[in-house]
């Protein structure tokens, strides 16, 4: 994948800016630092449009403690998938807080028949962890904003192309160039698509793919 610096010199050649390519994303002035803002903008836009993206999924591990009723949430966390949680390998019930707030809870020490999951995403157990318990879950992690030199963006390096045509969008659009506009667009457009293809779990609505899946509905 290339680096933060490398993504904001590609985009100074691909927009056919003046002056000398950057050597470093700090201390820019001027269009060089619009070049700098313009990749860090592209490449956040970009994994805020799926919460789901394949490339933002973590796995959560941890242990209860006996008579303690919580687990803190990762500190990279963003969402919670509801659906994979297990206690000691087991599936267990998953309710978030608003959904149980007015009930009265089991505050008695046993093995824990539910998690609630509360409003800041911590977890909550019910009853009260009598041992140690381990406690496993999917989630996925809050975007990043690149930042240093060498930094690498999230996004599979077979699709930085998505985030430099969105850069040179952003250029085209400050500097009313229509021809680089259109080529970011191109580039945009379907690397996108192709991203969203190997990055989403949207197997029956793929673009790009050989072979689609067929419902037959009997009436």
């Amino acid at each position: 994948m290339s680096t933060f610096l490398q993504l904001v010199q590609a985009l100074h050649r691909e927009c056919g800016c003046a002056g000398s390519s950057p050597t470093s994303v700090a201390g820019q002035v001027g269009q060089n630092l619009r070049l700098v803002n313009w990749v860090i903008e592209a490449d956040y836009f970009i994994q805020l449009l799926h919460t789901d993206w394949k490339f933002l999924w973590a796995e959560f591990s941890n242990s209860t403690t006996a008579s303690v009723d919580s687990l803190a949430k990762p500190s990279d966390m963003n969402y919670w998938d509801f659906e994979t949680f297990r206690l000691d390998d087991e599936h267990i019930d998953v309710v978030e807080y608003h959904e149980i707030r007015n009930e009265i809870l089991d505050t008695s020490e046993a093995h824990p028949a539910r998690i609630i999951v509360m409003p800041d995403n911590n977890l909550k157990f019910e009853p009260v962890p009598d041992d140690a318990y381990s406690v496993t879950a999917d989630y996925h992690v809050k975007p990043t904003k690149l930042a240093a030199n060498t930094d690498t963006s999230l996004i599979p390096e077979e699709f930085e192309l998505c985030i430099l045509g969105r850069a040179m969008i952003l250029y085209a659009n400050y500097e009313a160039a229509p021809e680089i506009k259109a080529q970011g667009s191109e580039w945009y457009t379907e690397q996108l698509a192709r991203l969203e293809n190997h990055q989403i779990s949207n197997k029956h609505n793929a673009r790009f793919k050989q072979g689609g899946y067929f419902a037959v509905v009997a009436e």
